[in-house]
């Protein structure tokens, strides 16, 4: 080792503190650089393995092709496994206790296993005689069927008989209580297992879906089959997958199950594709890489400031040093690569560093987390930790740049100091007479202390500016972090659609008095918070041009006859609910208290356009409007108030922008419907909504109600777990959102402390000749004080534009798809405010305490500070 490596060496040694911050701030940069692409290829691993659990690992699927020419497709070299799909149709089973599937729907299977297939109990089935049935269908359908039962099965055809003619029901169709199963054939099998096929249970909604083997020796000329293929190096062949696929079908021909001929047709796993990196449309792929370019670049940013930071400090107490050097022969090489080889010293010990402590931390937060994770994805396959090399490598020259790049203009200016400018450090610090000029101002407002501390600063400007543009990098990280949570919180609220109830029971029947009672006696429960009964009844509106909005307008069609076609929903709150409404929508109820069915006309909604959401208003009308009823003759109800405010039962958006919502008592409501007859009682929906804090024992009390009208068609519906999930949302959002501006604040603030402690420890000589010429220590304090205000002024004065510019664009990119009001995180502005002053403050005061006992003659004697 060279004498200049080794004078290095012994000066970072001397100068332990600086050191150490260094090197821990790049320990934590390289760890959450480490952290951003594991938490990639986590990510993307995970949803890979979910996907293929789901519905197998093939990657493309060829439909229709014939028997005679499966075996082309099969005997592609690029064709690791594949499975052949043969159409067996719809099995009755006379007595299933479900009376929505009454039926099997069968496939055979030359390989199971290619399509997420899995046997729980038992084996798969290996020839045409062997069946393997659904787990779905042993929980939900009655049957005591088991492993090693030897069934026979009538196959056939739905249809169902409509104006005179029979229309062929098919696997998309539900069951209907008037269709007829005409049997074709009959077949035995044997049950050899109970399987898992999470992808292929709703591949029929009348049936529960069964397997059966399939041996391609059996394969039909002119029969169409589907082949499923795994190709052996999918990943390798990238985008050229559709290529090769497309290659193949052109070598095939194909038939449908008429047996006319037609292209053979190709479906892709896209979920599989995409999750491997592979994908025709790349705009989920583009948003993660530049999601995680945008971080690494602000990882980087951070990086980059306290490093260059440190080799500028290293470089001015080296500076005579460095001189000294060049007067004995030193060249420019040499003097340069005392720099770098500083940062290879700290490069050696923080980025091994950095991965380790980066992927365990990382690591132990995706093992804490997976739960959440997999709720707010739903996803069966826990999140692991992956680290892909290429990403590790990644993440090594990415933190070497940031080293050299720190490193490099320090450098150049070592190689630069000559003997002389060196004795002088006239470099250091380059006074010029408007550099350090201040307002007459700040001595009039603050005192002699606070200019004497202004000038301080504009001295030391390299100082000076590493700071406050480490604090400002500080508060615009933070408050682009605060207000994107605030944001996303927003658009999540309008995308969810989260319904403000816990559980709800809608119900429907020919006979009124039926559907009333049981309603009734549901609000009747105590294992409820709250609990409101809705009626729902729909009614053409026809409106002009001059009643609707120009949001209505915009969207909407006019019909020939010059009138807008939309629809009301008449809605009745019960009594105790209705009072309650409009008194938080301050409502006067002497409105209600005259004969005329009056309702309040709900007249802004969240409408959802695609993947846009804006709040928008309806009507033009005015209170005391009265509105025709279309299906009831000679029946109106008239506008007795207009409000924006959400009842209790609507959704936080709506899809139809020509649905109209008025709300009704339930006095009035009773009276429209005696104005109607039998037909628009049946079209009247009911629904009892609750809100509750036990759940189990909710339902444990509903269902014996409900049991006791089997008359009355009843859905219950339960939400609480939905909203678990965008708990467990939230939760892992927050994690992750301000983990990482944790861990930047922290490589800030290791900047902030390690500029300021050095700057005051190279300031030693400057406070005891103030001290010697009767500045007092109370003098003294103030006067740093005010460079610490100062500092935080300054950080602040940029911070806080560049983070209002920040959030604005936050704001603009979610309100492409979310328009909403732009707002301001007002209580994070103003901890962000008192957080950086507490830095500041901390950095000086720490800085202080460390010298302040120190001797003024021997400082001032002190010619190497």
């Amino acid at each position: 080792m060279n004498i200049v490596n080794q004078l290095t060496l012994r000066y970072m040694k001397q100068n332990k503190s600086r050191t150490l911050v260094t090197i821990i701030g790049v320990i934590i940069s390289v760890a959450m650089l480490t952290a951003v692409f594991s938490i990639s290829s986590s990510f993307m691993d995970m949803m890979q393995r979910n996907t293929i659990a789901y519905t197998g690992k093939w990657q493309a699927a060829f439909f229709d092709v014939t028997g005679e020419d499966v075996a082309v497709i099969t005997n592609t070299e690029a064709i690791e496994r594949y499975d052949i799909d043969q159409e067996l149709g719809f099995a009755r089973l006379s007595n299933s206790a479900n009376r929505a599937k009454p039926y099997l729907y069968i496939t055979g299977h030359s390989n199971h296993d290619v399509i997420g297939i899995s046997p729980i109990d038992g084996r798969l089935p290996k020839n045409e005689n062997e069946l393997a049935l659904s787990s779905q269908f042993l929980q939900t359908a009655g049957v005591s069927w088991k492993v090693g039962d030897v069934v026979t099965l009538d196959f056939g055809k739905r249809s169902l008989n409509k104006d005179g003619t029979s229309e062929m029901l098919g696997n998309n169709d539900a069951y209907q209580s008037k269709e007829v199963f005409t049997p074709t054939k009959t077949k035995t099998y044997t049950i050899t297992g109970i399987v898992q096929a999470p992808a292929r249970e709703q591949d029929a909604m009348a049936a529960y879906r069964a397997f059966s083997g399939l041996s391609e020796g059996a394969l039909e000329e002119g029969f169409p089959y589907t082949v499923r293929v795994e190709y052996k190096d999918f990943k390798g062949l990238g985008n050229d997958i559709y290529e090769t696929s497309d290659t193949i079908a052109s070598k095939v021909s194909g038939v449908n199950n008429q047996g006319k001929s037609n292209g053979v047709k190709i479906k892709y796993n896209r979920d599989l594709l995409l999750y491997s990196g592979i994908s025709s449309d790349s705009r989920f792929l583009n948003t993660m890489y530049l999601a995680v370019l945008t971080v690494g670049s602000i990882i980087l940013i951070g990086s980059f400031s306290l490093i260059y930071n440190a080799f500028s400090i290293s470089l001015s107490e080296r500076s005579r040093t460095l001189g000294m050097l060049s007067s004995v022969g030193a060249t420019k090489q040499q003097k340069r690569a005392s720099v770098f080889f500083e940062a290879a010293v700290i490069g050696v010990i923080a980025i091994p560093a950095g991965l380790f402590f980066g992927s365990i931390g990382i690591g132990v937060t995706l093992h804490l987390l997976s739960p959440f994770i997999q709720k707010m994805f739903v996803v069966s396959e826990p999140m692991r930790l992956v680290i892909e090399p290429y990403s590790m490598i990644a993440v090594i020259l990415f933190s070497i740049l940031t080293l050299l790049v720190s490193a490099w203009f320090p450098a150049v200016r070592a190689s630069r100091i000559t003997p002389i400018t060196a004795i002088r450090q006239t470099k250091d610090i380059e006074i010029k007479g408007k550099d350090v000029r201040t307002s007459k101002m700040t001595r009039k407002l603050f005192g002699y202390e606070a200019e004497l501390g202004l000038k301080n600063l504009k001295r030391n400007k390299h100082h000076y500016r590493s700071t406050v543009f480490s604090l400002a990098i500080s508060v615009i990280l933070y408050l682009a972090a605060s207000s994107f949570s605030l944001y996303m919180d927003k658009s999540y609220n309008m995308a969810q659609a989260p319904l403000p109830y816990d559980l709800s029971v809608y119900a429907r029947g020919a006979d009124w008095e039926r559907v009333r009672s049981l309603t009734n006696d549901l609000m009747s429960v105590q294992n409820a918070t709250t609990k409101v009964k809705t009626q729902l009844l729909y009614n053409d509106l026809y409106l002009n041009e001059n009643e609707v909005t120009t949001d209505i307008s915009s969207r909407h069609t006019l019909n020939p006859d010059g009138k807008y076609n939309m629809s009301a929903k008449l809605v009745s709150l019960d009594e105790a609910s209705f009072a309650a409404y409009l008194q938080s929508a301050g409502i006067d109820a002497k409105k209600w208290e005259g004969d005329e069915i009056s309702a309040i006309l709900v007249n802004q909604i969240t409408l959802k356009e695609k993947h846009n959401f804006t709040d928008i208003t309806q009507l033009t009308v005015q209170e005391g409007s009265e509105i025709p009823l279309t299906m009831i003759e000679g029946a109106k109800v008239r506008i007795a108030s207009i409000t924006d405010k959400r009842p209790p039962f609507m959704l936080r958006y709506e899809e139809d922008v020509s649905s109209v919502t008025f709300v009704v008592s339930e006095r009035d409501f009773d009276k429209l419907r005696e104005l109607g007859n039998d037909m628009l009682t049946e079209q009247i929906f009911s629904e009892v909504e609750f809100t509750t804090g036990q759940s189990a024992a909710l339902e444990n009390e509903i269902n014996p109600i409900i049991n006791r009208y089997p008359d009355v068609y009843v859905y219950t519906t339960n939400l609480i777990a939905e909203r678990q999930d965008a708990l467990n949302r939230a939760t892992v959002t927050s994690v992750f959102l301000y983990g990482f501006v944790v861990l930047i604040g922290l490589i800030c603030m290791a900047n902030i402390i390690n500029t300021i402690s050095t700057g005051m420890a190279l300031r030693k000589r400057e406070f005891a000749m103030l001290a010697s010429i009767g500045m007092t220590p109370e003098g003294m304090k103030k006067m740093l004080r005010f460079e610490g205000f100062f500092y935080g002024m300054k950080s602040l004065i940029y911070g806080l534009p560049i983070s209002l510019c920040v959030m604005f664009f936050i704001y603009m990119s979610l309100s492409r798809n979310f328009e909403f009001a732009f707002t301001l995180p007002w209580a994070n502005l103003i901890l962000a405010g008192i957080g950086v002053f507490f830095i500041v403050g901390t950095s000086i005061l720490y800085a202080t305490r460390k010298y302040k006992e120190q001797s003024i003659v021997e400082s001032l004697k002190n010619e190497n500070i």
